[in-house]
């Protein structure tokens, strides 16, 4: 990946004025990447808790949507790492 940032000796990260306009488009579609997870995410627990409740849990859609909220956890875990919330 072709960063646009660079850290600096205090710990903060600056960005090259002549790439701003492309730093800011990254961060906008990193954004929405990450809200499009989270939303997901909150979607998926009461069709689970639904699931669960008709006692579907061994259907395929069922193990489909838990596999779904796995990988999306282990994703935000992974952000969470870099303090990104």
């Amino acid at each position: 990946m072709d960063r646009f940032t660079k850290r600096t000796k205090e710990g903060r990260f600056v960005v090259d004025s002549s790439r701003m306009e492309a730093a800011i488009q990254r961060l906008a579609q990193f954004e929405d990447a990450y809200q499009e997870l989270t939303d997901s995410q909150a979607q998926l627990i009461p069709k689970l808790k639904k699931l669960r409740a008709d006692g579907k849990e061994k259907t395929v859609r069922y193990r489909e949507m838990m596999a779904q909220k796995l990988v999306n956890l282990n994703m935000l875990l992974f952000l969470e790492k870099y303090g990104i919330r």
